[in-house]
């Protein structure tokens, strides 16, 4: 081989054997937390909404800037021979010309533009509080998806535990039962059972892979060569704020209390957008150009546009607009926009009550799960000391298969119960933290 290509095939050999011994990615909970907000598509759309709502915020403030547009436009010229006292005929009386140039408004008095501008401001606010609402329930997930892969790995583990343990018990009885000691109706039991305790397993195997799924899609990637770092719970954090308390943190940080209160505020400006709709408007008005005060026909257009014919000008004056009658569309939509404002306080009361029955809910359900979880403990440690009395009796030919594994089976079930309560305590713990609008490090006792 030539010498020079060496150090190649080594870097590359160097490189594949990195890939072959790779290990997995062990991932925290904090770690599905920060790559969820970094790749979830619904906290990029919300990005976007933020942009649309500071372009509509600079488009409200462009009434109080001069508007320039280019324009042309015929007009009426009187003749010097006419009188601009009497009645005057158009083309019998005056002439008519065209006016070419650039026309400049400049708003003087208009009340809606200040209210439009405060109303694009708090919708502004708005899209923020829905990005912070957004990434709430995002993290919520995350935590909540890998709160149940951690559940159905710990299912796995326990599942196959139980399953050498039935293989071991049927090779025990399948010797017992050679040498005489047991019934052929405890080697097909003990068969039965070793069948049965693989079904499980594979199924809390099939359950672990849905539950990888589905903390993927709550991460919002699709990366197999993720892992989770198994979540050490050594003592369940406790809430230090009573029922009250959370009330009224909620009141103050829940995200869509804070939306339904803004949307209020919008729609209580929209009434008054509205009800000066018959207000006064006053515009200043200049033009500057070229005229034609005399067009030819259409015999002699080339006299149109020679450039004596054409004068510099220049027009300036105030414009003021009220509406007289306009047929109840005003008052329409006056009411129109107070039914909008009375619905939005019925939407706020309505959040409001769902919060509070959420809170006494959560608070409830972690008291009860920690009773549970107490329970659990006491029942794995009176399963155990009855199966060690189990063995010990079906050790001496005095105990039964099916005592030995209604013991085996109570363990199993207390330790899985401990497991699923102490997983359900923390995901309810976290929907705790996001009706109220705050960490759980905030909420429970350091």
């Amino acid at each position: 081989m030539n010498a020079r290509l060496l150090p190649f095939a080594g870097a590359i050999l160097i490189f594949y054997a990195g890939l072959l011994h790779a290990e997995t990615r062990k991932l925290t909970r904090e770690d599905c937390v920060t790559i969820a907000l970094e790749n979830h598509p619904a906290v990029m759309m919300l990005a976007e909404e933020q942009k649309k709502a500071a372009a509509n915020y600079r488009f409200s403030k462009a009434p109080d800037r001069i508007q320039v547009n280019g324009e042309v436009k015929t007009a009426e010229y009187l003749k010097p021979e006419s009188s601009s006292s009497g009645f005057n005929v158009p083309g019998r009386d005056t002439t008519i010309g065209i006016f070419a140039g650039a026309s400049a408004i400049y708003n003087l008095i208009d009340p809606n533009v200040s209210r439009k501008q405060e109303a694009a401001k708090l919708i502004i606010d708005m899209s923020k509080m829905n990005e912070i609402k957004e990434r709430s329930t995002i993290v919520l997930n995350a935590k909540a998806a890998y709160y149940t892969y951690n559940m159905a790995i710990e299912d796995v583990r326990l599942r196959e535990r139980l399953r050498d343990k039935y293989r071991v018990k049927l090779e025990t009885t399948t010797i017992l039962f050679r040498n005489g000691q047991r019934p052929i109706l405890d080697v097909t039991k003990a068969d039965v059972d070793l069948a049965s305790a693989t079904l499980e397993y594979e199924k809390a195997r099939n359950q672990e892979s849905l539950a990888k799924i589905e903390l993927l899609a709550a991460l919002g990637v699709m990366d197999e060569d993720i892992d989770v770092a198994p979540l050490a719970i050594e003592a369940l954090p406790s809430v230090r704020f009573s029922v009250a308390e959370l009330y009224n943190l909620a009141e103050n940080h829940h995200p869509e209390l804070r939306i339904a209160r803004l949307g209020r505020e919008i729609q209580r400006i929209n009434i008054e957008v509205e009800r000066s709709a018959g207000s006064i408007r006053v515009d200043l008005m200049a033009s500057l150009g070229f005229e034609n005060k005399n067009l030819a026909g259409l015999d002699s257009m080339q006299d149109n546009v020679k450039t004596s014919n054409w004068e510099p000008t220049f027009h300036a004056g105030i414009q003021a607009r009220v509406p007289i009658y306009t047929g109840g569309a005003i008052t329409a939509r006056v009411n129109a926009a107070e039914a909008e404002y009375n619905k939005s306080i019925y939407g706020e009361k309505q959040i409001l009550l769902g919060v509070k029955a959420l809170l006494r809910n959560y608070v409830q359900g972690l008291d009860e799960i920690k009773k549970q979880i107490e329970l659990s403990r006491l029942m794995k440690i009176n399963a155990e000391k009855h199966l060690s009395l189990a063995q010990k009796s079906y050790d001496a030919g005095v105990g039964s298969q099916l005592s030995l594994q209604d013991a085996e089976t109570a363990v199993l079930d207390a330790e899985l119960f401990s497991a699923r309560a102490r997983y359900e305590y923390l995901t309810i713990l976290a929907r705790l933290s996001k009706t109220v609008g705050l960490e759980e490090e905030y909420l429970c006792r350091k």
